[in-house]
């Protein structure tokens, strides 16, 4: 067996992959965010001519109308719902670790790998019995989801803010 790495070692690396997908997922999307707004901070919006609705309105009189877009757009919220990882390897000995464990000194794990019990050794380019080595099969499921309560009272606040803000009277 060639490149052997500890069990630990390998799954400790593969759910790190899946925290950092699910943080680059959330960076992108916040970095979106700025689209939404002006240079001095304030929502960007859009201006739309409609037939006047007021009461006293003529037939051609019109408004306009302003809404700003972040509460416009579809806040598409992705997330790792799940990962499912198979891989082939072949195994290698059992190596005791004689780090003793944090809980025998009263302290927490630190997550480090060194538990003060035997680990197993595997080499993931093995991929056993004369087969292809280093096979992986990754299946990662997203899911939608809601906003966060603050981008829901973000958004609803700006569409408290939308209107028409001036009515415009044929020959104005």
């Amino acid at each position: 067996m060639a490149a052997q790495t500890s069990l630990n070692s390998l799954i400790e690396a593969i759910a790190g992959a899946v925290v950092d997908a699910q943080d680059r997922i959330e960076q992108h999307q916040m970095s979106h965010l700025s689209d939404f707004f002006d240079d001095n901070n304030r929502p960007k919006s859009v201006v739309i001519r409609m037939p006047s609705l007021h009461p006293q309105a003529g037939e051609d009189d019109e408004d306009l109308y302003r809404a700003p877009i972040l509460p416009l757009v579809s806040m598409n919220v992705l997330r790792i719902k799940d990962v499912e990882i198979t891989f082939d390897a072949d195994l290698g000995p059992l190596v005791e670790d004689d780090t003793p464990a944090p809980e025998e000194h009263g302290e927490a794990p630190a997550w480090k790998g060194k538990t003060g019990r035997p680990h197993l050794r595997v080499d993931p380019n093995g991929g056993g019995n004369g087969r292809n080595g280093g096979s992986v099969h990754v299946v990662l499921r997203v899911e939608g989801t809601e906003p966060t309560d603050g981008a829901s009272r973000l958004m609803n606040h700006l569409s408290q803010t939308q209107g028409v803000f001036k009515t415009f009277k044929p020959g104005d």
